[in-house]
């Protein structure tokens, strides 16, 4: 304690640099270690490392990804490189993601020092290196931390080349910064957003103070965003533009914000949203502290309203003299709403990952407006450690235990197979329902198991009852006939298929117990039946045939 107050708050610039590289190596541990503990893919990995398994060069760049999955064509290419390296495991998907999200935590420095002074950097830099969703995300086969260092680079491209110390090289520091946000564009599709909110940000400052000059530079590296924008839309992005379902899935979860709002409902949205933006990403609440039953208690426990004070004390203290942060900080959220207003950009948990430096940003700059007003450093520092614990203690209780981190993406499909794979002997067969196909198919081609399952067909819209969808799986039966075990596995998470509407057909999903349970009851008429492994997500039945 002697230590922070001593020396991160009383002006020892030696002694700050010390500190935040103590923060940057947290975050670095914490990344570092759920990247070896290697736990499993969840379904939304599985469907995206499907194709990035399966698929060459020329049919990643060329085709629909499966399951409908999208990814900017840059990394898809960086991490098929990866895998043709090292080989198809998990934890080699991971690399790329696990790159990226460690070098945004350390770039973010120089970004949150152009818009901070030294008491908000340690805010900013704390909450970003120990955030839980961004540690997550660090580890995850998806493009979010991607998308997430696209943000940090366009920010690091503004500062460095808006005003270059030299200004005979304005001209070369213009085409420069055009080829930058031209190649982060193919990396990351939310950096549209955070380069256009710097453009129309920079252009309304530049019209308004009648710096002509100025103005029509800019213009360069701004025409070079969009025509990279362009091309890279009509060569490869328009083939994952969203599908008329995902914007239904999207709709019906109201994870698109209301235009214009007309109801109690979707006046409501924005509250709880930007109350879930501060549990994911930004890792805020205290979630280690919900110790009532009741809802709205526990919401208050969690402690929000740090997070939101400071939030808009922060957008105060930015607009208070439309200081020149405002013109490209606040732009990029705006163009975010309004897509997501148009259904063009939902914004849930993974979604709000890009723009989470801003809003860090915004609660940095809050603890710095009131520190103005405090005089006792011992205050300070311990405002400063009440924001930190939310995403220090979170982190630390999720290293300790890692089979929890976000229980919802947790997933137990390689220890189910694998489990099956060891226990397997001649003579059995593997019967694996359709709702799990996407991980079988996936760790079969990556891990080569000595079983070959029959996959379960999908009778759902065909069957008008369960008693008819089991007659459907008859014929499935007949091939189990001769088998002296049958493993049965399913998934008790993931209850839809890709392209689903919401609990159709009803008849499947209005019974009081998870669907695939009605088919390990049918099992148990043709033998002895026993739960031989079960999971969060995954289950495994024996069934020992008559």
């Amino acid at each position: 304690m002697n230590y922070l107050r001593n020396l991160s708050f009383a002006g020892n610039y030696k002694d700050y640099d010390v500190t935040l590289y103590l923060v940057l190596f947290l975050g670095t541990t914490f990344r570092l270690f759920h990247f070896f503990y290697n736990h499993s893919l969840w379904m939304d990995e599985v469907y995206l490392s499907t194709s990035l398994v399966k698929m060459n060069y020329k049919e990643l760049l060329s085709q629909p990804l499966y399951y409908q999955q999208k990814a900017p064509v840059g990394f898809l290419i960086l991490v098929k490189s990866i895998l043709n390296i090292f080989g198809n495991k998990e934890i080699y998907l991971r690399i790329i993601p696990l790159i990226s999200g460690t070098t945004a935590m350390f770039l973010f420095v120089p970004v949150a020092k152009h818009f901070l002074k030294r008491q908000g950097v340690y805010v900013a830099v704390s909450i970003f290196a120990l955030s839980p969703a961004l540690i997550f995300h660090s580890v995850e086969i998806k493009q979010y931390s991607t998308e997430l260092l696209g943000s940090i680079l366009s920010y690091l491209a503004f500062i460095h080349y808006n005003n270059p110390s030299n200004t005979k090289n304005l001209l070369k520091s213009r085409f420069i910064w055009g080829a930058i946000g031209a190649i982060i564009i193919w990396f990351s599709y939310s950096s549209i957003f955070i380069l256009v909110g710097i453009a129309i940000g920079l252009s309304i400052q530049q019209l308004t103070l009648r710096k002509w000059r100025t103005f029509f530079l800019n213009a360069i590296p701004f025409i070079f965003w969009g025509l990279s924008f362009c091309i890279n839309y009509f060569i490869f992005t328009h083939k994952h533009a969203e599908s008329a379902w995902i914007a239904y899935w999207f709709r019906s979860y109201n994870n698109f914000m209301p235009l214009l709002p007309t109801s109690i409902a979707e006046f409501l949205w924005f509250p709880m949203n930007l109350y879930r933006m501060l549990d994911y990403p930004l890792g805020l609440l205290w979630n280690f502290n919900a110790l009532s039953d009741n809802q709205a208690i526990n919401m208050a426990l969690k402690m929000p309203f740090i997070g939101i004070t400071l939030l808009f004390l922060g957008l105060y203290a930015i607009l208070k003299n439309l200081r020149a942060n405002a013109f490209v900080l606040i732009p990029p959220i705006i163009l975010m709403l309004i897509a997501s207003g148009m259904e063009l950009y939902p914004l849930t948990e993974r979604f709000w990952v890009f723009i989470s430096p801003i809003f860090i940003i915004f609660i940095a700059q809050g603890f710095q407006y009131l520190s103005r007003f405090i005089r006792s450093k011992r205050i300070i520092l311990l405002i400063y450690l009440i924001i930190i614990a939310g995403p220090l203690i979170q982190s630390v209780q999720l290293a300790l235990k890692p089979q929890s981190f976000y229980i919802h993406k947790k997933s137990f499909q390689k220890e189910a197979l694998n489990y099956v794979n060891s226990q397997f002997k001649s003579g059995d067969i593997v019967y694996v329902y359709w709702n799990n196909l996407p991980g079988y198919k996936l760790y079969k081609e990556m891990y080569g198991y000595k079983f070959k399952a029959i996959e379960g067909k999908d009778y759902r819209q065909s069957s008008i009852d369960f008693n008819d969808y089991i007659n459907h799986l008859k014929p499935d039966f007949k091939l189990l006939k001769n088998a002296k075990r049958v493993w049965v596995i399913y998934n008790k998470q993931f209850l839809t298929d890709i392209g689903d509407k919401l609990d159709d057909p009803a008849w499947y999903y209005n019974s009081e117990e998870i669907p695939p349970l009605h088919l390990i009851k049918e099992f148990g008429k043709y033998g002895k039946t026993k739960n031989a492994y079960e999971s969060t997500d995954i289950s495994v039945y024996l069934v020992e045939w008559n």
